[in-house]
């Protein structure tokens, strides 16, 4: 799963249109996505025609109980078309600043709600708000990737400096390094302002800045006012065929993803089975797991087991040392795991046997002989 937030705090620079139109092209081209709108405006609700689908619960409330209670992810999406689900937004999301601003863990909710079934999809992105509060500190600390986009406008590169500024900010507090992507925006080649800003982030971001280009195209506007992404509206114009070039330039990146994670993760190389304890009843036999934490809230334990359910029949019980401890009875196989302590994955720091799936996640693995 790759969740990837588009953010720029400057209105009127084609986030919600690359956010809506990216998303539905990665589909097109067979990838699951899921379209998170966090914006309380609600505009890629709206440029998708979700604004009627009622989930069975709002992303408000989702929230604000993300803490105290596990929320699938399935309860909060609509379907808009084949391989796309959106969770929408609406206006009651405004409130939320206020009502999370002395709550605990305020800025990891959105990651606990995207625990709850987010892996079920390949590509996560989030529409963020035009501006740098609660919303948009929640998509990065949720987020592996982010994608910027700029328009051709000098006050576009102020703003920009100013959202790295902030991004670097939240990487010092939520220890996360997401991987930055520039997009050009709502471009005309034929402008002299527009050549001279793209020389200067060619020259600022040479790395960061993304090939494809997205040029001024009236078909987008139009495809919004109809609640269809381009590529559902008009296949034959330049709007188009920029977003379907940007749909294959993230596709390409995801080896070099994976092998940017792989960098930061250690890999098992070999698969022998931890150690277990206690008697074996028929063909079950007794593991034993433990946590160190003795500051968590909560501490659950979910894999292959229990099929990744965080609920109340996967939470360990705290001896008076902090150490969080569960014992299960597994049938003879091989089983990948983790810790979710307080909203966050953990992998057991008591076992050195791991494995790096298919779209660079890694997981403990315990093999029951």
């Amino acid at each position: 799963m790759r969740v990837i937030s588009v953010m720029n705090q400057k209105g009127g620079c084609g986030k919600t249109t690359t956010a809506i139109n990216l998303s539905a092209c990665l589909a097109t081209s067979g990838r699951r996505v899921l379209l998170v709108d966090i914006d309380p405006q609600a505009h890629a609700t709206l440029g998708l025609n979700a604004s009627k689908q009622k989930p069975e619960v709002d992303l408000r409330t989702a929230m604000l109980k993300a803490n105290e209670e596990p929320i699938r992810l399935q309860r909060l999406k609509v379907a808009v078309q084949a391989n796309l689900d959106m969770i929408p937004s609406s206006l009651s999301l405004a409130a939320l600043e206020q009502e999370l601003s002395n709550a605990e863990q305020r800025e990891s909710r959105l990651r606990m709600l995207l625990a709850q079934g987010g892996d079920s999809y390949d590509y996560v992105l989030i529409d963020c708000p035009p501006n740098l509060g609660i919303l948009t500190i929640n998509a990065l600390t949720s987020s592996a990737e982010v994608l910027i986009p700029v328009e051709t406008s000098m006050f576009s590169l102020h703003g920009l400096r100013r959202l790295f500024q902030v991004i670097e900010l939240v990487q010092e507090r939520a220890q996360v390094r997401p991987m930055i992507h520039i997009l050009l925006t709502i471009y005309n080649p034929r402008t002299r302002l527009a050549r001279e800003i793209l020389c200067e982030l060619q020259e600022r971001f040479k790395d960061r800045l993304l090939r494809t280009k997205i040029r001024q195209n009236i078909h987008l506007k139009e495809a919004a006012s109809y609640g269809l992404p381009v590529v559902l509206f008009e296949k034959n114009c330049l709007g188009c065929w920029d977003y379907q070039s940007l749909a294959q330039e993230i596709l390409a990146m995801e080896q070099q993803v994976l092998a940017t994670e792989k960098k930061h993760e250690p890999r098992a190389v070999t698969l022998p089975p931890l150690e277990q304890q206690g008697p074996a009843q028929g063909d079950q036999k007794e593991i034993h797991f433990q946590m160190v934490a003795p500051h968590a809230r909560t501490v659950y334990l979910v894999g292959e087991f229990n099929r990744w359910q965080i609920d109340q029949s996967a939470v360990l019980e705290r001896d008076e040392q902090g150490v969080w401890k569960k014992s299960l009875r597994l049938p003879p196989g091989t089983y990948q795991y983790k810790f979710f302590v307080d909203g966050q994955w953990v992998v057991d720091p008591h076992n050195p046997f791991q494995i790096v799936t298919e779209t660079g996640v890694v997981n403990s693995l315990v093999k029951v002989r």
